[in-house]
């Protein structure tokens, strides 16, 4: 029986932009709700979103979970897009949680201010330069052919485009904390 899923989430782009994907490029059919917050806040699992909700045709929700890259990597498993060898999944792992990580702190520097506002551009501009080094090496190792493992696209691939989409739409406040991430002598050839 085939799995429909809803996605609950805001109506930005912020966490979810890379499930969107992930369920995009699985083939799935699935849609995206927008629950009334904070009234719905507690009717949600963890009380937080994105949540994603899969039901099989007969309309019977056979999962729900919260968090995010609890969520992608479910989905990246189920339909292919991480190895089933746990140190290759692994790799690919570890290099979207230092994407996510590098945007955690762009998202608490956009709520910071002061002095706590100025050791946050710090720790982004080490990470992210960081960041920037060992993915250019992934994309090296594997011939500079567009995906970061293989000849075909992957979990990391599509959270990577969507960390990148993130920045590169990111508002006026967010330059500032973005200095150099995006600078074209940083990509590989």
């Amino acid at each position: 029986m085939s799995q429909q899923y809803v996605l609950r989430y805001f109506n930005i782009q912020g966490l979810c932009e890379a499930l969107r994907l992930l369920l995009t490029a699985s083939g799935t059919n699935w849609t995206e709700e927008t629950p009334e917050w904070p009234r719905e806040k507690y009717s949600q699992p963890l009380g937080h979103l994105p949540v994603l909700v899969e039901s099989s045709k007969g309309g019977k929700d056979d999962v729900v979970l919260s968090e995010t890259l609890v969520i992608e990597r479910y989905i990246a498993r189920k339909y292919g897009l991480l190895p089933t060898d746990i140190l290759a999944a692994a790799r690919q792992e570890q290099l979207r949680d230092q994407l996510h990580d590098v945007w955690t702190t762009h998202m608490e520097f956009m709520h910071s201010t002061g002095e706590r506002s100025t050791e946050l551009v710090t720790k982004f501009e080490q990470d992210a330069t960081r960041l920037v080094s060992v993915h250019v090496a992934a994309l090296r190792r594997n011939g500079n052919n567009g995906h970061y493992f293989g000849e075909t696209l992957s979990y990391v691939d599509i959270a990577a485009y969507a960390f990148f989409k993130f920045f590169s739409d990111a508002g006026p406040k967010s330059l500032k904390a973005k200095i150099g991430l995006l600078n074209h002598t940083r990509i590989p050839e």
